[in-house]
């Protein structure tokens, strides 16, 4: 047991339990400790003793289901049991912690975890190299995958808590020298735009704005580094979208999460016999009469299928990883991706996701950019000595000072100067809700992604805009 209780000479800078059943507290030199709330009480001598008496009582009766022993047990050492023969051991923990999103094991090493809030930190965790073989057994058999050192490489979703999962085995490939597992999370409770709003990722303008361009169907594309609240940001959006919108996602991973009742939810499937490509996904979507196609994240040549749903009429939204959006469109251009630049005219929106250290913890900040007539151009720009997102004093109407607003005003009938007021209407809800929100519960869990969405268009009904 290696996180029996919380050693008293540590200082922790953050603190709080994991599901009722773990502690963590994060140390000012940048450590993650988290022990077993269960155990706590429990001395060592104490466990040891029931566990020899839940032994006796297998043998003596000679039960075989492991089951049947772990339900006789009490509740200490039944936690242990679940842990250890149902679970993933020492990292079950971890994954259960909400505010983990990465974690990264190397055999031999500690344990390296990128939380949420306080970036990248130490474990007093270590895996050997044969509980690391263990662990990727574990993993990959209820993925129903085969890792030997045969096939040392490996990428698939576990589906337990549905993390995506990298793994480099022991083989020749590494000079036989340790292993190395990463597994990629998704939190169990997706941030809402409020929430974004409330840590100031999005300023009301911003946000308002991309209510807004997703409600008519405008293409977004979010661009960033890894880590840097892509897929958070393009879940909060897509959960905008009009109710009962239908919308199609093609993941390699499932991480995005909606409320519309009409989502059609996909994933690639790695398989050398049966492939599902993210281009046969896409060209299943361009054929149903879905109002948005989703890829969760654009890497190559798929990007022209998705280039073609735009000129379409789809909605789109999707990620790329570049560190901004000239960086996007000078590969979205090149090879190999080459999408052809008149395609790329009606990809009008990018969002620019800009993470950062302060001592309170890691930060993220959103800049947006519009692409008309082939020119980019800052819309909201952050501003980090005053900590403010402002618009470009160059711009005086978010709305009518682009093209792209007078196709979308054709396309759905209205007028540039209701576009305008519907953005304006869009702004006083949101600060509206977000004060609400906050008065119940100033973590901002309530309301959720699907109570949210429903307030928001409930209101934007009662304005006459919907």
């Amino acid at each position: 047991m290696r996180f029996l209780q919380l050693p008293r000479e540590v200082e922790c800078i953050d603190k709080y339990e994991v599901e009722g059943l773990y502690g963590v507290c994060v140390t000012p030199s940048r450590e993650y400790i988290i022990y077993d709330k269960v155990l706590a009480e429990r001395s060592l001598s104490d466990l040891e003793k029931s566990v020899q008496e839940l032994l006796r009582s297998v043998i003596t009766r000679g039960e075989r289901e492991v089951s049947g022993v772990i339900e006789r047990a009490d509740v200490a050492v039944k936690h242990i049991l679940q842990r250890q023969f149902f679970g993933y051991g020492v990292v079950e923990p971890l994954i259960l912690d909400d505010n983990v999103i990465d974690i990264h094991v190397l055999s031999g090493r500690p344990i390296r975890v990128t939380h949420r809030r306080h970036g990248e930190l130490d474990t007093r965790i270590a895996l050997s190299e044969e509980e690391l073989k263990e662990l990727v057994l574990r993993l990959s058999t209820l993925a129903g995958k085969v890792i030997s050192e045969a096939t040392p490489l490996a990428s698939f979703i576990e589906p337990r808590y549905e993390t995506r999962v990298s793994v480099v085995y022991y083989s020749d490939v590494t000079l036989r020298r340790g292993l190395t597992v990463d597994i990629r999370k998704q939190p169990k409770k997706p941030w809402s735009i409020i929430k974004l709003l409330d840590a100031k990722t999005l300023s009301p303008d911003e946000v308002a704005f991309l209510w807004l361009v997703v409600k008519y169907k405008i293409p977004v594309m979010i661009v960033g580094e890894m880590m840097s609240g892509k897929t958070t940001v393009a879940t909060a959006i897509l959960n905008l979208t009009p109710p009962k919108s239908k919308i199609m996602t093609i993941e390699d991973a499932p991480e995005i999460r909606l409320c519309t009742p009409y989502w059609t939810r996909t994933t690639t499937r790695d398989s050398p016999e049966n492939p599902v490509t993210v281009f046969s996904l896409l060209r299943v979507a361009l054929r149903l009469s879905v109002d948005y196609v989703v890829v969760g994240e654009v890497r190559g040549e798929e990007a022209r299928d998705w280039a073609q749903a735009i000129l379409l009429g789809h909605g789109a939204v999707t990620t790329f990883h570049a560190d901004s959006p000239q960086s996007a469109l000078l590969r979205l251009t090149t090879p190999p991706i080459s999408v052809n630049p008149q395609a790329l005219r009606m990809l009008n929106v990018f969002v620019k996701m800009i993470p950062f250290r302060r001592e309170a913890g890691l930060e993220r900040r959103a800049e947006i950019y519009v692409y008309d007539e082939e020119k980019l151009t800052p819309l909201y720009t952050y501003n980090p000595v005053s900590d403010e997102i402002k618009l470009n004093p160059s711009i005086s109407s978010p709305i009518k000072d682009f093209s792209f607003f007078k196709r979308a005003s054709l396309a759905h009938g209205i007028t540039l100067d209701d576009l305008e007021k519907e953005f304006e209407c869009m702004r006083r809800i949101i600060v509206e809700v977000h004060s609400e929100a906050k008065k119940i519960d100033s973590k901002l869990e309530k309301p959720d992604i699907c109570e949210l969405s429903e307030t928001l268009y409930k209101r934007l009904r009662e304005a006459g805009f919907y």
